[in-house]
């Protein structure tokens, strides 16, 4: 085999009952089969930059998943969901810490009421952060054993965007409209608007 280079025979070489011919030709097949395994092992390999994926900072966030399905838009789909659901908890951990130091500096710390309300704004600021204003920052489809298809993706997600919709739904919040001048007056919230200046 080696010697052929795996070049296929001539048909009539192939027709014939041969003994050699016939262990050619198994091994033509097995050759065939192993590099067809070895292409799908590399196809589901796990990229690098899924691996080692980009730091975030106050600005950007990052977040991976990935699926394997039947159907190649459905890997896509299932992954991207992965994805959002890392990035909505690491966006409500963001968000829960800034609001908390925004109140604790403040020092309405015992308004309750405002508290909640703050909080309900930040819920709503993380659920609008997963439907809208991300977008994928790199992704792989590759088909594997069984038929089906893996999916990796990277989404990418301006934290500036949260900070934004997060002032905007305080300015509009009658609950928070009587302490928003002590809030603002904050270093908490002045960082907050700062990020939000610079997006």
């Amino acid at each position: 085999i080696l010697f052929l280079g795996e070049t296929p025979l001539a048909e009539f070489e192939f027709t014939s009952e041969d003994k050699y011919i016939a262990a050619l030709r198994k091994q033509i097949d097995e050759i065939k089969k192993l590099k067809e395994e070895e292409e799908l092992k590399i196809n589901a390999a796990i990229p690098d930059w899924y691996q080692s994926m980009p730091s975030g900072s106050e600005t950007i966030m990052y977040a991976r998943g990935s699926a394997i399905s039947a159907d190649l838009d459905n890997s896509e789909q299932r992954a991207i969901e992965n994805a959002l659901i890392k990035l909505s908890t690491q966006m409500q951990n963001r968000i829960s810490s800034k609001t908390n130091l925004v109140i604790k500096e403040a020092g309405v710390d015992a308004n309750l009421t405002l508290k909640t309300e703050m909080q309900r704004i930040s819920n709503i600021v993380v659920k609008e952060a997963t439907i809208k204003g991300y977008k994928i920052y790199k992704s792989k489809m590759a088909p594997i054993s069984d038929g089906k298809y893996r999916t990796f993706i990277i989404i990418e997600f301006p934290v500036s965007l949260a900070y934004q919709n997060f002032i905007n739904n305080l300015d509009e919040s009658a609950s928070v409209k009587a302490e928003i001048n002590k809030l603002r007056e904050t270093d908490a919230f002045k960082e907050i608007e700062q990020y939000v200046a610079e997006f």
